[in-house]
C-alpha cells in the first residue's frame, strides 16, 4: 500500500546494557539489535534438534486453512499435538498427509503457562531443555521480567494486528520474519477492538471499510536470525513468517 508512510526501523549493532540503556531504550522506538548473544540456540535449533528437546509433551496449537489469521473473528481453530509432531508439521514444504482443516494447513504455537489464566508463559518452565540454549538479554533487571513466550508458526503466516501493554524484546533464533509495528499516536487510524485491530491485511486493506488506515505511519523490518527487536510498550505490531523454520523467544519487561 504505497499511499502509507514507511520508515524502516533503525538498527543498531553490537548493544550492549550500557547502549541500550543510555542511547535506544529512551527513545521509546522500535529497535533491531544486532550481535547480541542469544546462545547456541541461532545454531542449535533445527528441526529435529526441537523435536528431539521437545518431546511429546501436549500442546495447543492454532491451526489455519487461510494465511492472515484472525483473532477477533477467530477463522482458526485450537487443536492438541505432541510438540514433536507440531514442529514436523510447521516446517512441512508439502501438502500434510495427516490435517484438520485442509491438506495446506498452517500452524502456529504460543507457548502458555501451566496454568494459562494465572501463570504467565516461562520458556524455562515450559521447555526447560532448549531454554538451556537461549541466553536472556540482560538488558533489564530481574525483578522486571515477565514472560517468556516460546513462539512457532508455519512459514507464509501472518499474525493478527495486535499491540502489548508492556515492553517486550523479541528474539528471532531461526528463519526470517518481516514485522509491521504503529505507533500508539495512530491508534485512532488502527480501527481498534480492545487490543486487536481490524484490519487484517496491512498491505492491501479495505479501504471502503478503513478508510483512516492510510494516515498510520508504519514502521517495517525483516529479523534475521540472531536478531533482536526492541518493541516499547504499547506499540502496535504484525508479524509475517516469511521462511521455515522459526523460533522466537519474546522476553517482556
Amino acid at each position: 500500500m504505497e499511499c502509507q508512510k514507511r520508515v524502516e526501523v533503525s538498527v543498531f549493532t553490537d548493544v550492549d546494557q550500557e547502549l541500550f540503556i543510555k542511547e535506544i531504550y529512551p527513545l521509546r522506538k522500535p529497535a533491531v539489535l544486532k550481535g547480541v548473544p542469544l546462545g547456541p540456540c541461532v545454531e542449535k535449533w533445527t528441526v529435529d534438534y526441537l523435536a528431539a528437546k521437545g518431546g511429546d509433551r501436549e500442546v495447543k496449537v492454532h491451526v489455519s486453512s487461510v494465511p492472515q489469521m484472525d483473532f477477533l473473528h477467530k477463522n482458526f481453530i485450537y487443536r492438541t499435538l505432541p510438540f514433536d509432531k507440531f514442529v514436523q508439521r510447521a516446517a512441512a514444504e508439502e501438502e500434510h498427509e495427516e490435517f484438520f482443516i485442509s491438506k495446506d494447513e498452517s500452524y502456529y504455537l504460543r507457548s502458555l503457562g501451566e496454568d494459562a489464566r494465572k501463570e504467565p508463559a516461562d520458556l524455562r518452565k515450559q521447555f526447560p531443555d532448549l531454554a538451556q540454549d537461549f541466553h536472556v538479554p540482560h538488558f533489564f533487571a530481574p525483578e522486571q521480567f515477565f514472560s517468556s513466550v516460546f513462539r512457532i508458526s508455519s512459514p507464509g503466516l501472518q499474525l493478527w494486528t495486535h499491540y502489548d501493554v508492556m515492553d517486550n524484546l523479541l528474539a528471532q533464533v531461526t528463519g526470517r520474519k518481516r514485522v509491521v509495528l504503529y505507533s500508539p499516536q495512530d491508534a485512532l487510524h488502527l480501527y481498534l477492538t480492545g487490543d486487536k485491530s481490524d484490519v487484517l491485511d496491512v498491505d492491501s486493506p479495505d479501504l471502503e471499510l478503513y478508510p483512516d488506515f492510510v494516515k498510520a505511519c508504519r514502521y517495517e523490518c525483516v529479523l534475521e536470525p540472531g536478531d533482536l527487536l526492541f518493541i516499547p510498550g504499547p506499540v502496535v505490531k504484525t508479524y509475517q513468517k516469511l521462511l521455515h523454520p522459526l523460533a522466537q523467544v519474546p522476553d517482556r519487561s
